[in-house]
């Protein structure tokens, strides 16, 4: 607190000097000539006060183009988010929707790597017809893992979890080199029909990118978005086949 806070202070407060009477007795004790000259300049308390009535101005305006800044990327990220979407919802294979992902997330929020997790044995018929469908062309873009597996990454209970400064990661293994090491990460579930049937995980190089207490509600948003595209997808084969029957 500088000088001219503590005199408005005192001003402004003067029970103040209900909890420091001997404070209050010495300043009594002073008297006027024992002042030294004022200088020129100097601003008296109303020119203080209103002084700091123009600081508070200026932090004001301050904290308001913060906000409008924050405003501007979250409109950004929500339109970014919104063509991914597209993307995903309107493919018809499992192969183009895990591409477009692994395309657009680097491209557009510097996240280099991601990476889709299916729960063997959440849903026997999808496993089944995905493997059908994909001659296991899948192992190359999904990985498929069980649900012990899933819920270890988790700790046991599916919720989003964002780890960092880890030193290896869990859904991307280790790299050969150190730029291309996963110093953070984040596992969304992916929940269809109520049921817990995958992972999409998000890989960085920066060891903060991914921390605790960060917000998810975009990540999650995504996750929702695969489950409808996947379920889409398994819809579109199933019809594809009763055509052909």
């Amino acid at each position: 607190m500088n000088k001219d806070q503590v005199a408005i202070y005192l001003d402004e407060h003067p029970e103040f000097f209900n909890e420091y009477p001997e404070l209050l007795r010495k300043i009594k004790g002073i008297k006027e000539d024992d002042l030294p000259i004022e200088p020129m300049g100097t601003l008296s308390l109303a020119d203080r006060i209103i002084k700091r009535v123009n600081d508070d101005k200026e932090n004001l305006k301050t904290k308001l183009e913060w906000l409008f800044k924050i405003s501007r990327a979250n409109e950004k990220i929500q339109d970014h988010l919104y063509e991914i979407e597209q993307l995903i919802l309107t493919s018809t294979n499992l192969n183009q929707m895990v591409y477009q992902l692994k395309k657009e997330i680097p491209s557009r929020f510097e996240i280099p790597k991601v990476a889709v997790c299916l729960i063997q044995g959440s849903d026997h018929f999808m496993e089944d017809r995905l493997r059908e469908r994909y001659n296991g062309d899948l192992d190359e873009t999904i990985k498929f893992i069980s649900k012990e597996t899933a819920l270890e990454w988790f700790d046991g209970k599916p919720r989003s979890v964002l780890r960092g400064e880890i030193v290896e990661s869990d859904v991307f293994g280790s790299f050969s080199s150190e730029e291309d090491s996963i110093k953070s990460e984040a596992l969304i579930p992916i929940v269809a029909q109520e049921a817990f049937v995958g992972i999409i995980a998000f890989g960085s190089p920066k060891a903060s990118h991914f921390h605790k207490g960060l917000g998810t509600e975009f990540l999650e948003r995504m996750a929702d978005k695969i489950a409808i595209s996947i379920n889409n997808i398994l819809l579109i084969d199933q019809l594809k086949d009763q055509s052909v029957h």
